[in-house]
């Protein structure tokens, strides 16, 4: 279940355009964690849920977790984000602090 005032993985996927440009808060358990690329720390996370076999979200943090941590994360929803260098996210949540 998402924490309180919080939305699970599924939910940014099927409702991203509602959050598109808007901070939220996902929980999740951390299944990669890769630091120092692009200059930013990048994590996916999992909950559990899945919309249309989305059920990974790419993280960018400055913060660092490990794989296998739950951690909460509040991040702005972008769509369509292209990095370059192969990086392209049809759904990010970019620049997160950890709760």
């Amino acid at each position: 279940a998402p924490i309180a005032g919080g939305v699970s993985v599924a939910e940014v996927y099927k409702n991203r355009a509602k959050y598109a440009g808007k901070k939220v808060l996902v929980k999740g358990k951390v299944v990669k964690f890769n630091s120092g690329i692009l200059g930013k720390n990048w994590a996916h996370i999992q909950d559990g849920s899945e919309s249309n076999g989305n059920f990974d979200l790419t993280i960018t943090t400055d913060k660092i977790v490990k794989v296998g941590d739950v951690a909460v994360f509040e991040g702005l929803i972008t769509l369509n984000k292209d990095f370059g260098a192969g990086y392209s996210y049809e759904v990010i949540m970019e620049a997160a602090a950890i709760k």
